[in-house]
């Protein structure tokens, strides 16, 4: 699997929500899309990725089964696992958030532990 990119190497929310539902098997009926971002059994999903290097998800809500059912597609599209979640506070709003990092996970880490980021925790391989 791999994301599909614009011409200037960027994966747009929207083609990232196609890849989620043509290579992760999501079903189109739970997206909404709205250009910036999208929203995913209505609640709003921000992604900022660098291809093959680190993606970030924040969801707005609790992690609930939904929310782990959204961060394994992205492993699957992405083809490797996030190496730490933490929340993520904007607009008054709390965003449980995952990374990935394919090129410095360790160093990433140390700098979110720096950044102080709210119940910052390493996942397992």
């Amino acid at each position: 699997m791999v994301e599909t990119l614009l011409r200037n190497g960027r994966w747009h929310v929207s083609l990232a929500q196609s890849d989620l539902i043509e290579q992760a098997g999501l079903d189109e009926k739970d997206f909404d899309y709205l250009f910036t971002h999208f929203e995913y059994k209505n609640k709003q999903v921000i992604v900022s990725h660098i291809f093959n290097e680190h993606l970030v998800v924040s969801m707005a809500g609790k992690e609930d089964i939904d929310f782990k059912t959204l961060i394994d597609a992205f492993s699957t599209v992405v083809e490797y696992k996030p190496f730490c979640k933490y929340k993520f506070k904007a607009d008054n709003k709390i965003f449980p958030t995952y990374e990935w990092d394919k090129i410095n996970p360790k160093g990433r880490y140390e700098e979110l532990q720096e950044k102080g980021k709210l119940e910052l925790a390493l996942l397992e391989e």
